[in-house]
């Protein structure tokens, strides 16, 4: 006999925090920020998303300039917030790291925080050494809380792994493996990850010209994030550059809507999610009609605190409603 799958659990029309349990086969996905370096408006963040397992598990991929306000509107169990997963080393993706690092501390993490991210060219453009440079500049504000709370929620540990490596395993435990293969942006090291659990696939792209790497780590994965930057005419109009500059940016250092909707035809992911750009009406109406010169599957362009229940059955897109001022 064929399995029988049962039908989506009924849900609120938004998700409320502290007002759901996930479930134990369930993975739950918010996006903390989808925006850029240069914030436009209060709306957007910068690049993070959150990442919350059945098993208790919760992961951040990125964690970029303003994000952690997004993060704490969730009121998330922060002892279990201890892990973050960094695509690569510029502001709009790591910006906000010694935010949680002290932030998470101060609300209930009193064990290390743990940052995983790629090698440099050089050791002095690694992980290793960002995270080594925070504890020096934030010395000061770390031996001023020692003793007040306990000391280990002041630790920061960095996960140095080679960003040449394709499908190297970064973290495995608990039945959860991610791991990470090579982006193509700026600088040597930046990467990218695949999250796998329970049957549940997970695939975050940090920035990125279109690669090979991404299409084959990819594929057939059931949630998968990638930049979906603005068309070069977007870009010129929004931020006042000439067309050959903005063709340069939007085209050879990120990934043009186009450009976006070519790879996830070949991912055919359950859900394609792009990102990495600055919503306005006039950007996203130019920004779908060229995805879908090239893609024709199931998208969405997400905005910030957008929420998404993945199960086996299904994928149910929500809002995260959160008050602006709520103490508990």
């Amino acid at each position: 006999a064929s399995a029988q799958t049962s039908p989506p659990r009924e849900r609120p029309d938004a998700w409320y925090p502290r007002t759901e349990k996930l479930a134990p086969d369930e993975m739950f996905v918010v996006a903390l920020g989808t925006g850029m370096p240069t914030p436009i408006t209060r709306a957007q963040k910068s690049s993070a998303w959150y990442v919350e397992l059945g098993n208790g598990d919760i992961f951040l991929f990125d964690i970029g300039s303003g994000s952690v306000e997004n993060l704490f509107a969730l009121r998330p169990e922060f002892h279990r917030v201890d892990k973050v997963f960094a695509s690569h080393l510029h502001t709009d993706h790591v910006g906000d790291a010694a935010a949680l690092w002290i932030g998470g501390w101060l609300s209930g993490r009193y064990t290390p925080l743990h940052i995983y991210g790629p090698s440099g060219a050089k050791p002095e453009l690694g992980t290793a050494a960002f995270v080594e440079g925070l504890k020096k500049t934030y010395a000061w504000d770390v031996s001023g809380r020692a003793g007040i709370l306990p000391d280990a929620g002041g630790q920061l540990i960095a996960h140095e792994f080679d960003f040449k490596q394709d499908n190297g395993v970064v973290y495995e435990k608990n039945g959860v493996k991610i791991t990470s293969f090579p982006a193509v942006h700026v600088l040597d090291g930046p990467v990218s990850y695949r999250l796998e659990w329970n049957g549940l696939s997970f695939v975050f792209g940090g920035d990125s010209a279109p690669n090979k790497w991404f299409i084959e780590r990819a594929r057939g994965a059931d949630f998968v994030i990638h930049e979906c930057f603005y068309t070069p005419e977007g870009l010129a109009t929004t931020l006042g550059w000439d067309l050959r500059q903005a063709t340069f940016v939007s085209s050879y250092i990120h990934t043009p809507p186009a450009g976006f909707g070519k790879i996830m035809s070949q991912v055919k992911p359950r859900l394609a999610v792009g990102y990495h750009t600055i919503r306005r009406p006039e950007l996203d109406q130019l920004i779908l009609e060229e995805i879908r010169t090239t893609y024709d599957g199931p998208l969405a362009i997400a905005d910030d605190l957008m929420a998404w229940t993945i199960s086996k059955d299904a994928i149910v897109q929500r809002e995260v409603v959160s008050a602006e001022r709520v103490q508990a």
